[in-house]
């Protein structure tokens, strides 16, 4: 609570308003286009976009990076919840899994200190296991299209942002951070649309 009380005690109003803004606009169209039915994926897709928000509130500060990186694990879990754990189709995870921890071990590992030598692995096991179920998830094909892009979107940026904070600046980081971040939540919005649930049912049945 301490946190978002002096969220709103903040005075960067508007870096916090253009920063949480797509995002926002993101959770207005899906309750729009699911205004009539509204199942289990598309709620949890629309926890994980609010929690993100949140996420994107905090990380303009530069003290409540663990904060903002908690939102954003929590956003992960509601992602994954979404997705759900059906087929579980484990091929995927060994891939990712590997490239990710060599990422941590020989570039992040050495430049953490602190908490975060204990967190960032933590947040990197639910940032894979969120792409990975984005990538097996069983929806049509447009709609699975659109959360294993966005999946992998998400994973772009966030490993663009951790060497960029923690390694070294890389070339039009802000540009790369914040585009793939906010395509990661636009493709994840669309793969909620109109009918989702009634259709991911029937995909999984054909299963």
């Amino acid at each position: 609570m301490g946190s978002v009380s002096y969220l709103l005690r903040g005075a960067k109003w508007g870096s916090m308003l253009s920063k949480c803004l797509p995002v926002f606009l993101c959770c207005v169209y899906l309750l729009y286009r699911t205004s009539h039915q509204r199942g289990r994926y598309h709620k949890f897709i629309l926890a994980g976009l609010l929690l993100s928000s949140l996420g994107d509130a905090c990380l303009i500060y530069p003290h409540l990076f663990i904060v903002g990186m908690a939102f954003f694990a929590v956003a992960h879990i509601s992602y994954i919840c979404a997705f759900g754990w059906s087929p579980l189709s484990p091929l995927p995870l060994a891939v990712i899994l590997p490239v990710e921890g060599l990422i941590f071990f020989t570039v992040l590992l050495p430049e953490l200190g602190g908490l975060l030598v204990y967190l960032i692995p933590l947040y990197i096991l639910l940032l894979g296991t969120m792409v990975w179920r984005s990538l097996v998830v069983p929806l049509p094909r447009d709609a699975w299209f659109f959360a294993a892009a966005g999946g992998v979107s998400f994973m772009v940026s966030d490993t663009a942002l951790a060497i960029d904070k923690f390694c070294t600046p890389l070339p039009y980081a802000e540009a790369v951070i914040m585009g793939t971040y906010y395509l990661a939540q636009i493709l994840l919005t669309l793969s909620a649309t109109d009918g989702t649930e009634q259709r991911r049912e029937t995909t999984k049945k054909k299963h």
